[in-house]
């Protein structure tokens, strides 16, 4: 089993990163965490602006946010790897993860959806595929998600043990079934969080987890009206990034840290082709 169905192995890592994986065994002992500050002022004007033509709440910043991130991952693609069995692998498709609520209430029941992006997709084809997504996910009786955890938990346990043994070995040799990763959460090349949708100020940094593949995980919270220095009332939006460090060097992070800034405070660029 030399190859993966989900990813191709990653070219061009530097010696020193190479050593990694053999001293940090598991994604959780290579845990480092990032903190992105954005000015969504201009963002903020945006949305309403495009709200404005269409004649109805039909953009959000969740929206806005995942473009960035979609455009953000297709041009640094050093976010979008993962290690497994020690070795660096760059996956095949960016994807996302994110929790949809069935009501926007407190007891509202949540949903994982994963969506698979093409790298190229413009503000408006990913807004469009987020409502989509979102819509069905809120429609639907149950998600595939459920279907299989409620096939799992009436195994007997041996069996539910046995069963995830079994998938831990057919994702560490790259043949974990297309039909879970595609519901998966954490087969993405992102978990992203939007606890501002329940109103929590500060977003927390996150864990990664050793099961699947995904090496990134975002979230975010409530927009916050600052006044800086000149005095100038700013929408602030805080991110909190945990990344595994094993994938790519500080300078590549940062990099992208910087490319999602920029994306987010310039919003129009979202409109333009990647080249």
């Amino acid at each position: 089993m030399a190859g993966r169905n989900d990813a191709s192995r990653a070219e061009g890592i530097k010696i020193y990163n190479r050593v990694f994986p053999y001293l940090m065994k598991r994604r959780t002992d290579s845990l480092v965490y990032h903190t992105v500050q954005v000015d969504m002022t201009k963002a903020l004007g945006y949305i309403r602006e495009k709200n404005r033509k269409a004649g109805e709440r039909k953009y959000h910043i969740f929206d806005l946010i995942m473009a960035a991130l979609v455009r953000t991952f297709a041009l640094k693609p050093e976010l979008n790897r993962f290690i497994a069995r020690s070795e660096f692998w760059q996956r095949n498709e960016i994807s996302f993860s994110f929790v949809v609520k069935r009501s926007r209430t407190q007891e509202g029941e949540e949903r994982n959806a994963v969506v698979t992006f093409e790298r190229d997709m413009v503000f408006e084809q990913v807004a469009a595929m987020m409502r989509e997504t979102i819509n069905r996910t809120r429609s639907a009786d149950e998600s595939g998600e459920e279907r299989v955890l409620s096939l799992f938990f009436k195994l007997p346990k041996f069996l539910r043990l046995l069963t995830v043994s079994l998938l831990r070995f057919l994702d560490k040799h790259g043949r974990y079934p297309a039909s879970l990763r595609r519901i998966d959460a954490l087969h993405s090349s992102a978990f992203v969080a939007n606890l501002g949708s329940i109103n929590i100020p500060k977003a927390p940094y996150h864990h990664l987890y050793d099961w699947g593949t995904t090496s990134v995980f975002i979230s975010f919270g409530k927009l916050e009206r600052r006044t800086g220095r000149e005095g100038q009332v700013k929408e602030i939006l805080d991110f909190g990034i945990t990344v595994d460090e094993r994938i790519a060097d500080g300078y590549a992070f940062m990099q992208a840290m910087v490319v999602l800034r920029n994306l987010l405070e310039n919003p129009q660029l979202l409109e333009e082709p990647i080249d």
